[in-house]
């Protein structure tokens, strides 16, 4: 691994230290004597096997794809999404500042990650450069969650999400889009990170995804403030009530059967969010869907 990304690198490697992220992968800052880092991202074969090609390649791709569409993304150095030179799947893409913020957005940074959505969905794609199309990330057998007070609720949801996604026009997705995949300076965003997901499919599922984050992470207010900054910026979403529903409610299911446990790491950047108030969250947010059909 080291040395395969020494063959790509100019600089003399003095470090490869993890610095987390991810939950099929070990992403690592390589360092030098002097410099801004580069990024590897290195994906253990026999532990993660397709998944772990699938996320390589699809970074890869998605990293290429952005080269000019003027966003701070990550510039893709090397790769080996086949695991022969590095001993496993692994990229090499430059490093970026800013850091994650889980903290509640402020309005104006909402606005410019809206903006940022539109512009990735803008992005034009050749046919041969396709990326995979999307996959859901509901459990394949959905039920009920026991913590619930309103089973009913989740019942209508699990039987529309059931009968199958509507016809929606494509185009690229980061497919992992939230505030925890940005790097921020204050309100400024310095950088759109963690393609691993980059897929086709329709912009909805970039926007639900955001506003399901926003509403455990902050509020319904929050989630629907970067709804509208999303349209205000010339972004494109499902005009039929029923299938931007859909799509929505394709979100909230992916984090069943238990939101809280999903959300672990937060419990020490952010303490008040509590299981109990992450689900309750969750849980108004498909109420409020489900009232707009």
């Amino acid at each position: 691994m080291r040395a395969w990304a020494q063959e790509h690198l100019d600089q003399e490697i003095t470090s490869v230290e993890p610095v987390g992220g991810g939950l099929t992968d070990t992403i690592s800052a390589v360092r030098f004597a002097e410099g801004d880092p580069v990024i590897l991202r290195y994906v253990d074969i026999e532990r993660w096997g397709e998944i772990g090609r699938r996320h390589v390649s699809c970074e890869a791709l998605g990293t290429r794809l952005l080269t000019d569409s003027g966003l701070p993304a990550p510039r893709l150095l090397a790769s080996d999404p086949v695991g022969d030179q590095a001993g496993g799947y692994a990229n090499l893409t430059t490093w970026l500042p800013g850091e994650v913020r889980l903290d509640p957005l402020s309005f104006k940074a909402i606005d410019a990650l809206a903006r940022v959505a539109v512009v990735i969905h803008a992005v034009p794609v050749d046919p041969d450069h396709q990326p995979p199309a999307y996959e859901f990330w509901a459990p394949a057998e959905l039920e009920v969650p026991t913590w619930t007070r309103r089973p009913e609720l989740w019942q209508r949801a699990i039987d529309i999400f059931r009968a199958g996604p509507p016809a929606t026009r494509a185009g690229l997705v980061h497919r992992d889009f939230h505030p925890g995949n940005i790097l921020w300076q204050g309100d400024t965003i310095t950088g759109v990170i963690d393609w691993a997901e980059t897929s086709w499919g329709p912009a909805d599922l970039d926007v639900a995804h955001s506003l399901t984050n926003f509403t455990m992470l902050a509020d319904l207010e929050r989630a629907a403030a970067f709804g509208r900054a999303y349209e205000r910026h010339g972004g494109r979403l499902e005009d039929d009530l029923e299938a931007a529903q859909f799509w929505q409610i394709s979100d909230i299911l992916g984090f069943m059967p238990d939101p809280g446990p999903q959300l672990a790491a937060l419990i020490y950047t952010r303490p008040e969010l509590t299981v109990e108030l992450v689900r309750r969250r969750l849980e108004q947010l498909l109420l409020l869907t489900l009232r707009r059909s």
